[in-house]
């Protein structure tokens, strides 16, 4: 069994291979195969050849519903603390080429609890990546729900410390070399394909309305939010034109860090 993730761009796609390597002792350690960006007919070309699969698409399956602004897996990630992909003719691409594998739609019953945003929630059951072997996933939601929070921007260096530490925690193990040699692509397509990993054992869950597109993360259920507390350290930073102030006698009063105003999505 193969476990595959992809990290949608609007051309190129990057693709991962996990496999497990069990030993006398636990845990499972998954060796990670990273493939050069291609199309997604070439990525679609080389899961075809892997065999038994599961594969973790990071990009929507589709657009709202109903004349919705957003979908409702989007929208119900957004109040978590989390910013929707954007749709990409790309990743629409690669759910259909994809078809054959099934994709994931939990049943749910027409009298289950409803979210703020309309979304229904759920943990995914185990075996189900026998006839639905393709989902969704939002990388950043992965992240935040391997930390149990949100994790810093990719664009920060705690963003990508704490990108490659999850991995690391999870025991994906590069058989390139180091994680640390990898492009972010790389590291958020490892990612996605961790999240297959945990779908396909059953310790995964799913948020959004079934009948537009669920999102899946890893864990036994979706966060009610992801929390921001002590995501960045506050540092101190001088304010623009205390120097010619000091220069002319007058000492700017100390500046205590601004306070966060309120979560923000991660991206």
């Amino acid at each position: 069994m193969r476990y595959c993730g992809i990290a949608v761009g609007s051309e190129l796609q990057q693709l991962c291979r996990l496999e497990e390597m069990r030993t006398g002792d636990p845990p499972i350690r998954l060796r990670a195969t990273f493939y050069e960006p291609g199309s997604p007919a070439e990525v679609v070309e080389e899961l075809e050849a892997l065999g038994d699969i599961a594969v973790a698409i990071g990009a929507p399956q589709g657009d709202p519903l109903d004349g919705r602004q957003v979908r409702v897996c989007d929208a119900a990630l957004r109040r978590r603390g989390v910013s929707p992909r954007a749709s990409l003719e790309t990743g629409f691409a690669l759910f259909d080429a994809l078809e054959e594998l099934g994709l994931f739609v939990p049943d749910v019953s027409t009298d289950a609890p409803v979210g703020p945003e309309g979304e229904q929630e759920g943990r995914v059951e185990d075996g189900i990546f026998r006839e639905a072997g393709v989902f969704e996933v939002n990388i950043d939601a992965v992240f935040c729900a391997l930390e149990g929070r949100r994790v810093p921007a990719r664009r920060h260096p705690l963003g990508v410390l704490t990108r490659i530490d999850e991995l690391t925690e999870g025991h994906v193990e590069d058989s390139g070399g180091d994680l640390w040699s990898r492009r972010i692509e790389e590291i958020e397509a490892a990612a996605a394909a961790l999240c297959a990993h945990r779908y396909a054992v059953g310790h995964a869950a799913w948020l959004g309305d079934p009948e537009e597109g669920v999102v899946v993360m890893p864990g036994s259920r979706a966060p009610e939010m992801f929390s921001s507390e002590g995501v960045i350290p506050r540092v101190p930073r001088a304010r623009l034109g205390d120097t010619g102030r000091e220069a002319e006698g007058a000492m700017p009063a100390p500046q205590a860090p601004a306070e966060r105003a309120g979560p923000r999505p991660s991206g």
